[in-house]
């Protein structure tokens, strides 16, 4: 099953998923441990607003 990353916007399958978390019930599948981190910095920030557009830059500068 395939499932779209919270803070990215990619598309992740759960068997190739690097991270996942339960947050009120639910599981959420992240790309990337950087992904995961900003999610529960401030996950209702992404459940409400969607995906970050610059999730992507923020991580190269990163290194990640």
């Amino acid at each position: 099953m395939k499932h779209i990353d919270p803070v990215c916007g990619m598309i992740v399958k759960e068997e190739t998923a690097k991270v996942t978390f339960e947050y009120n019930g639910k599981t959420y599948y992240f790309c990337s441990d950087f992904c995961f981190e900003e999610f529960k910095k401030n996950p209702e920030k992404y459940l409400k607003e969607g995906p970050d557009k610059n999730a992507m830059n923020k991580m190269e500068k990163q290194g990640m």
